[in-house]
């Protein structure tokens, strides 16, 4: 399509991508290839980048400052729309997370992003009110900062639904806080999708949706399957267009992101592999768009 219908989700002057699984490891890489990541998601179309501050401060050890990893983005016409991610937060330790996550929400706020995700790792909480009053914390933090914190529930953990993501938010109750929907996290959390409780959540709550793919059945190991198996869009079985209406019919005006974590993609190279990411994002997307055009 050459122009986006109105009242949809997503735009292709807006499609951004989650930077991070471009490479197939976590170890850390020089200034040159963070920003031939950067190059690559630019050459592929994307317009955004969800950073993750670790390439930062890699960059930054290898020789870049802080401001040249900044313009870099900008001189390839990409916007940081979020960064990740916030992990140390779930206890009552204020000072702990203040410690802890000051860094990044530095680094993100530096960088112009909008969100900072936050996600709760595998193994459990103290106690759920603890972990409330630690997100609560870390929301005043990314507050002080212009900053909005996303968070993401994922299957695996104590917030594995987005109905227990809705009472958790409840309980923190904070204004800059939102949720990041994940297409794979959506897909797989118990019970699965589950849009009658998407609708009740007041639009302006959804931050960021992530689009990647599945199959139907899911791998013996989940973690691994959402670290290292993920598809494209569009060649699974996730209802893509069924989460997107959704969304545009609750009035949601989400920042849009590829996500996919694919040891096999990955091993393709990051400029392909961004190439891939954005072609059937954008396909997806176009389908989506012709639908409401439609209605």
């Amino acid at each position: 399509m050459s122009q986006d219908p109105q009242n949809v989700i997503g735009s292709a002057d807006t499609l951004a991508l989650v930077a991070s699984p471009l490479i197939a490891h976590r170890s850390p890489i020089g200034a040159a290839q963070i920003k031939s990541l950067v190059d690559a998601a630019a050459d592929a179309g994307f317009k955004g980048l969800s950073i993750w501050t670790s390439h930062h401060d890699w960059a930054v050890d290898d020789g870049m400052t802080s401001e040249e990893y900044f313009a870099y983005h900008r001189e390839r016409g990409l916007d940081v729309i979020s960064a990740d991610v916030l992990t140390e937060w779930g206890n009552a330790d204020l000072k702990a997370i203040t410690s802890a996550n000051s860094h990044i929400l530095d680094v993100s706020a530096r960088a112009g992003a909008r969100y900072v995700i936050a996600i709760m790792l595998p193994g459990g909480v103290p106690s759920m009110a603890d972990a409330a009053s630690g997100l609560g914390h870390l929301c005043d933090l990314a507050a002080e900062r212009g900053l909005a914190v996303s968070f993401e529930f994922l299957p695996f953990t104590a917030v594995p639904t987005i109905a227990s993501a809705v009472e958790f938010l409840n309980a923190v109750d904070r204004d800059n806080l939102g949720l990041v929907i994940d297409a794979w996290h959506w897909f797989r959390q118990p019970g699965g999708p589950d849009i009658a409780t998407l609708r009740t959540i007041p639009p302006e709550r959804i931050h960021i949706v992530q689009l990647n793919d599945a199959p139907q059945t899911p791998a013996e190991d989940i973690v691994m399957e959402t670290f290292t198996a993920r598809l494209l869009p569009g060649e699974g079985d996730i209802d893509l267009l069924a989460l997107l209406d959704a969304l545009a019919d609750m009035g949601a005006a989400p920042a849009v992101m590829a996500e996919v974590f694919s040891m096999s993609l990955a091993e393709l190279g990051a400029a392909e592999f961004a190439r891939l990411q954005y072609d059937a994002s954008r396909a997806v997307l176009e389908q989506h768009w012709t639908s409401a055009a439609r209605r």
